[in-house]
């Protein structure tokens, strides 16, 4: 009896879940294709999966976005921040909480939700991608290269960039390039490796860059110093009389070599403070 007691609450709670999927999907979809955007993208971002997390600042705001820092999260101020955790959402269906915190803030990181704008890049249209800015939690309108938060699902064109708005985006973290026109050149891909993520390569990238520039500065500084010694050696052979102008020349040639090692690297240790 009690065997059969276990099965029938297990099926209950997997019916439940799916029925909720079902829900947000549902949902989801009539947000993407319906033409009146509105009624649907409000039920569609009151249904997500949220974690909590610890932010130490208070009274923070449902749609507020927040990022990673050397302090823990806080709300985000830096221009197309790439640290970004998720945005603050207390109405969101499901909260998991593995931490017991009280003081922690649901944040949900992928999906349609609400998210604080503001119009100080210009005017959100439907389709704009957004991305963090120096007002802390709010969005703006991306209007660069950079990691952006995801897609505007409605308008804001409010003439006041002062003005703090709410509206629902498709929450998906990626690098967005502005000039589609241009993607796959080396520049791209240099940029894109030298922004950090969090689970990204580019510390590793920078050492090996740093490396190779270090190693190419010391290669063509001793290529260079052999070949002026061995030019200097047979030059005052031939012609002993000109001695002294012939070691001028080659104090000259081996302090040009000392500045391309030395420059290489700066250009290493600079790389490395990217």
């Amino acid at each position: 009896m009690l065997l059969l007691q276990r099965k029938f609450l297990i099926f209950i709670i997997g019916f439940f879940c799916l029925l909720i999927t079902a829900t947000n999907f549902a949902l989801a979809q009539t947000a993407t294709g319906s033409a009146n955007t509105t009624t649907a993208v409000e039920g569609a971002a009151t249904l997500g999966v949220a974690h909590i997390i610890d932010v130490a600042q208070k009274d923070i705001k449902d749609g507020s976005i927040i990022s990673s820092s050397k302090d823990g999260p806080v709300l985000s101020t830096i221009p197309f921040d790439s640290q970004v955790l998720g945005v603050v959402s207390r109405d969101a269906a499901i909260v998991l909480d593995s931490t017991g915190d009280q003081n922690g803030v649901p944040i949900i990181s992928v999906g349609t939700i609400y998210i604080l704008v503001s119009t100080q890049q210009g005017a959100i249209k439907r389709g704009d991608q957004l991305a963090t800015s120096t007002i802390p939690g709010v969005a703006v309108k991306a209007i660069k290269d950079g990691y952006v938060l995801g897609e505007a699902l409605e308008d804001d064109t409010s003439t006041n960039p002062k003005q703090i708005d709410k509206i629902a985006v498709n929450l998906e973290l990626h690098y967005f390039n502005a000039k589609p026109t241009l993607a796959g050149t080396l520049s791209d891909l240099l940029k894109l490796a030298l922004l950090p993520t969090k689970d990204g390569p580019a510390p590793i990238f920078k050492y090996i860059v740093a490396a190779g520039v270090v190693l190419a500065s010391l290669a063509l500084g001793f290529l260079s110093f052999g070949r002026t010694a061995a030019k200097g050696v047979e030059a005052l052979g031939r012609n002993p009389a000109a001695g002294k102008i012939i070691q001028l020349g080659i104090i000259f040639n081996v302090t040009i070599v000392v500045v391309i090692i030395a420059a290489g690297l700066i250009i290493g240790f600079l790389i490395l403070r990217l």
